[in-house]
């Protein structure tokens, strides 16, 4: 995409969680998850990755991504429209418009291993199926069963059905399973890192006009530290999560997925430590129910955990990087 056209999609996407961003937990409802996620099916996001070459590139995705993560939505951005069509563009599939796959992980919410049955289908809001990658690469297709409970309140999770036919789809190549397995980890940490970089700018706002002993929240000197001290955690993490994405464009997918994991470990403390003061500095008012804090906090704290923990990441991040 050239920039303009990028702007006018960037555009789209916060009009859209403008329109449709949740202000309360009180309205996640079947109704609004259904009428946010038409809305965003008819900007036709989808076919941004659906071709080869594709469309957007992992970079603008990334934005993207990280665009949606800065308002709680309900809408299946990540599972329907950048990871699944991601998935099938790498098996050379054709596109089919008819059908709307979303991506099936662990019940932990992990990339599948080599036998593993249990699984969910992930940010599934208006997804007829789901798509599993197996250790080895291989891409099979299965159903969707009832939903299933999760701690991310605006996320749509439904369970796999363990007897569930698999209908294999393909078979993804070593070094794209590689870039699968890279592209997944940026986009989740880039929806991660607007959540934290969001819920910070809120935070400074209201230490702006929240008033103590007569003046601003905002003045006092430790409130000053703590906001200071999260903005740069958040600049950190969006730092290493765009350089991340750019090595998806540009590098091989060995170095690609080093640079994703770093991302994803970086992201996983550093945004969780920056909603953690955020939440310090709206004190008892966080602790609502009615207040969106616990929305972000939901999201950061389960996605510091989704696709691949810091100790998942850590062993693998200590291997020598292969050389150019």
């Amino acid at each position: 995409m050239d920039r303009e056209e990028f702007v006018l999609v960037r555009d789209m996407v916060r009009s859209l969680a403008t329109r449709f961003g949740v202000t309360s937990a009180d309205e996640v409802k079947p109704s609004t998850r259904t009428a946010a996620q038409q809305a965003l099916d008819e900007l036709g996001l989808a076919e941004l990755r659906r071709t080869s070459p594709p469309a957007a590139t992992a970079q603008e995705c990334a934005l993207l991504a990280q665009e949606h993560g800065r308002r709680p939505l309900t809408t299946s951005l990540l599972g329907t429209v950048l990871l699944a069509p991601e998935l099938l563009r790498l098996l050379g599939a054709q596109p089919d418009t008819r059908t709307t796959p979303t991506i099936a992980l662990t019940r932990e919410l992990r990339f599948p291993g080599q036998a593993s049955t249990d699984l969910v289908a992930w940010d599934c809001e208006g997804a007829d199926s789901a798509l599993r990658v197996s250790a080895e690469g291989t891409v099979g297709r299965v159903e969707l069963g009832p939903a299933a409970p999760g701690t991310d309140l605006v996320r749509a999770v439904r369970s796999v059905p363990s007897d569930a036919p698999v209908e294999v789809v393909g078979r993804l190549t070593p070094p794209d399973r590689l870039r699968w397995q890279a592209y997944a980890l940026v986009v989740v940490t880039a929806e991660l890192v607007g959540a934290a970089s969001s819920f910070v700018e809120q935070a400074v706002e209201y230490a702006r006009v929240r008033r103590q002993y007569g003046r601003p929240i905002g003045s006092f000197q430790a409130v000053q530290h703590l906001l200071a001290d999260a903005t740069v955690l958040v600049e950190a993490c969006t730092s290493v999560t765009r350089y991340a994405a750019w090595c998806l464009d540009n590098e091989p997918p060995e170095r690609a997925l080093a640079a994703a994991r770093a991302a994803k470990a970086e992201v996983n403390s550093s945004a969780l430590e920056a909603v953690y003061a955020g939440m310090q500095v709206f004190g008892g008012i966080a602790q609502t129910w009615e207040h969106t804090a616990h929305l972000y906090l939901r999201k950061v704290r389960l996605g510091s955990t989704l696709l691949a923990t810091t100790a998942d990441l850590l062993p693998a991040l200590a291997v020598p990087e292969v050389t150019r």
